[in-house]
């Protein structure tokens, strides 16, 4: 006969101990500047056993020539665990933030000058404590061409149409065969924080641009970065190489409008009171404010008609008187007072009936 006895239970399966094998990086960025390549991943928090990590990783920095994916490690650098983590959260509580993990590898120069259209492959292992591994991480194609240096002179000024960009410096290399090299227009309003592109254009050791893309009353600040393309291996890929020193101006808009056009008078009246109709050719300029119109009888001095800026490329004049012959002519102004030459007169006598 067995009794159960009240409290006891029966024991479970004994848990198996972990491995401590790092779950692989699933999320590897690569990206080239110069010869320096940045590398950045978050650091895996659990083993393949699903159970949280006791002691952070060694990592190992894999690169291999080509585009073929690794199966092994190519081992080119090998960094120690980051600074210890915060102790994990108790149970119901947020787990700790991720950590970011980065590093620079810098491409050895020859593998440009050996294979200038050719690749090279980096991927990421995680090893514990004892050199154990489980695989490497995903894979990232970076090119090795090489890159070119930047114009050593760079110098603004401003027209009435554009910013002109001028630069000197060094005759730039002829391309190897699948790599084409550029120079990369940069803008900024100084104190922004990123550059934005204006263009590519073809190198040169003398040359300018014109940028029309400005604003007026802005300061910017521009720099001219070189960039080296690849097409290769069915791959297209673009890595930028050195800045220019960047140069700044002021666009100071000291520029009038065009002198209108056009102008042509026109006296109605006939059973009505009586006024000259003004119209004229519009300008096209995106800062324009309005127009100015002016007014005089044989022998006067012009006077200007209206208090404030005519805002179309028509004016009534209403104050005329019959038997008088009027004189006009129209001026534009931008947005900051610029005001253009006047336009040629037009001229229209009033009926004495």
């Amino acid at each position: 006969m067995i009794v159960a006895l009240p409290g006891c239970g029966t024991p479970g399966a004994p848990s198996l101990p972990s491995l401590n094998l790092t779950v692989p990086v699933e999320d590897l960025t690569a990206s080239r500047r110069g010869s320096e390549v940045d590398l950045d991943w978050t650091l895996p928090r659990k083993n393949t056993d699903r159970t949280l990590l006791k002691h952070e990783p060694d990592t190992r920095i894999c690169r291999r020539e080509g585009t073929t994916l690794m199966a092994t490690c190519n081992i080119v650098a090998e960094i120690a665990p980051p600074t210890p983590r915060p102790p994990q959260k108790q149970k119901g509580e947020a787990p700790p933030g991720a950590v970011r993990i980065h590093y620079v590898d810098k491409l050895p120069p020859q593998l440009g000058m050996e294979n200038p259209a050719g690749f090279v492959t980096y991927a990421v292992e995680e090893v514990n404590s004892r050199g154990r591994s489980s695989g490497l991480s995903n894979q990232v194609v970076i090119p090795v061409m090489p890159t070119i240096p930047a114009p050593e002179e760079l110098s603004a000024s401003v027209s009435e149409e554009a910013v002109r960009i001028s630069w000197v410096g060094p005759t730039p290399p002829l391309p190897p065969a699948g790599v084409t090299y550029r120079y990369r227009i940069m803008r900024r309003p100084v104190g922004a924080p990123a550059y934005v592109v204006l263009d590519d254009i073809a190198p040169a050791a003398t040359g300018t641009y014109l940028d029309k893309t400005f604003g007026w009353e802005q300061k910017y600040e521009y720099r001219i970065t070189t960039l080296s393309q690849v097409n290769s291996h069915g791959l297209n890929a673009a890595v930028e190489g050195d800045d220019s020193k960047p140069v700044e101006i002021f666009t100071r808009d000291i520029y009038p409008p065009a002198q209108p056009a056009g102008l042509q008078a026109v006296f109605s009246g006939v059973g009505q009171k009586p006024f000259i109709d003004l119209t004229w050719a519009p300008n096209m300029e995106s800062d324009l404010a309005g127009y100015n119109i002016f007014r005089w009888l044989p022998g006067g001095q012009p006077q200007k008609l209206n208090a404030q800026l005519i805002q179309v490329a028509s004016y009534r004049d209403e104050t005329i008187e019959r038997g008088k012959k009027y004189f006009y002519v129209v001026s534009a102004v931008d947005l900051r007072g610029n005001e253009s030459p006047r336009s040629a007169e037009a001229s229209e006598a009033v009926p004495s009936k």
